[in-house]
């Protein structure tokens, strides 16, 4: 006969007055014959006191994170471990308009917008089974219709043994948000659109007054021209039929060996040195002769003007032909290596002064003790003239310079011959 056993629930109090609680996991006990006694033969017993305090630990967690659910500012939802909501906090509802009730188990998802919950719940599930960190930004569709915009993120809790207990989402309304972004981006497309029109404006106004610029400019070209013409072909030829009068007067008072020779061959003199100066007066007026390579002659006869000034030893270089049909074009660049070669001879500390003209490309090269640092940017007049001439041809003008290596003045300008080299330069 097998000996009979019972497991119990004891309790005992301790010499502190603490009530102890003890689980007899097995006792065997045998009946007396005489006095009925229960005998106990043998116990195992195991202190619960720590198992009470746990749980009680674990229901006061409960507790706490119910109350902290409810007056967190974000909507709280909580899943099982195989994936059913079990969980809404008031805040939840709140958002999504839908009730606790409506939410348990798969309900949840009739809150996100139609458009958006296929995807939703796949990356949900996706990152579920990943037990990876969930973080979306997706929309709501309360059931008036409202659309609320919420950013989502979930996170999955395991036990100390890796078993997993389930997941935890959180939805924060970031509509607010999303309407001021959507806001900003009105408000930077409009921007940059008053930007575009009031750039296209100026650019417009930009290009008028450069045309308005160009027109002036070309209008005096063309009077300087038509002065410089009326001077030779007007004031010349007046002073020429005076001269040959004159000259004839010298010749007749000669043959009369007449006292008031010498006063005729002085008038003579005069009317030619007139005429002289007319011719000087014409070609300052308009330097360029009409043709296409007068551009080429009017820079040789101005640096021979300058060294037989004795103003600087200057040096013409121009290895290939350059021929320039547009008149106005070779005297906007006669001009600027006119001032180009002023401002060397007068600022340089040199005498050697070297200008140098190819397809595409003017040179003006001094060796002198080169410009102070800024200096390239310095908007006095004579460069401002430049650089509005290079503007009007479409031509590219630089200043290049070190301090004791000289002063480089390039423009390269637009040309249409049989080779165009807008960026040879040659030292």
């Amino acid at each position: 006969m097998s000996t009979p056993r019972w497991r119990v629930l004891l309790s005992a109090t301790t010499n502190e007055n603490e009530r102890c609680q003890f689980a007899a996991a097995t006792i065997m006990a045998t009946a007396s014959d005489q006095s009925g006694t229960l005998r106990l033969n043998g116990m195992t017993q195991l202190d619960l006191h720590h198992l009470l305090r746990t749980e009680a630990a674990l229901h006061e967690r409960e507790i706490s994170f119910t109350a902290l659910a409810r007056i967190a500012p974000v909507g709280i939802m909580r899943f099982d471990a195989s994936g059913r909501c079990n969980y809404v906090n008031d805040r939840w509802t709140a958002i999504t308009g839908l009730t606790i009730d409506e939410a348990i188990g798969d309900g949840w998802q009739r809150a996100v917008h139609p458009e958006d919950r296929a995807a939703v719940c796949e990356r949900w599930r996706q990152l579920r089974d990943a037990d990876e960190l969930f973080l979306e930004e997706y929309r709501v569709c309360r059931p008036d219709g409202a659309i609320r915009w919420v950013l989502a993120e979930g996170v999955g809790l395991r036990a100390y043994s890796g078993e997993s207990l389930g997941f935890i989402r959180a939805l924060t309304d970031i509509t607010t948000h999303r309407q001021l972004e959507a806001d900003l981006k009105n408000i930077r497309a409009e921007l940059e659109e008053r930007v575009r029109a009031r750039t296209a404006d100026l650019e417009a106004e930009m290009r008028e007054r450069a045309r308005l610029e160009k027109e002036v400019l070309e209008t005096k070209e063309h009077e300087q021209r038509r002065f410089s013409h009326d001077l030779h072909d007007g004031l010349g030829q007046s002073l020429t039929g005076i001269l040959f009068h004159a000259l004839a007067l010298q010749r007749d008072l000669e043959s009369e060996t007449s006292p008031h020779t010498a006063q005729a061959s002085k008038i003579a003199s005069l009317v030619n040195d007139a005429i002289n100066q007319a011719h000087n007066i014409a070609r300052g007026i308009q330097p360029v002769p009409a043709r296409p390579d007068g551009l080429v002659h009017a820079l040789e006869e101005l640096v021979q003007q300058l060294c037989r000034g004795g103003m600087a030893d200057c040096i013409f270089r121009c290895q290939h032909p350059v021929e320039i049909h547009e008149l106005d074009t070779a005297t906007h660049l006669y001009r600027i290596a006119q001032e180009a070669l002023t401002n060397a001879i007068k600022h340089s500390g040199t005498r050697t002064v070297m200008l140098q003209l190819e397809p595409g490309l003017l040179l003006v090269r001094d060796e002198g003790s080169g410009l102070k640092a800024g200096t390239e940017t310095h908007r006095g007049r004579g460069l401002d003239i430049m650089r509005h001439r290079a503007r009007l041809l479409g031509a590219a003008l630089h200043f290049r310079s070190t301090p004791g290596g000289g002063t480089t003045v390039e423009c390269a300008f637009p040309f249409s011959g049989n080779e165009c080299v807008a960026s040879r330069r040659q030292d």
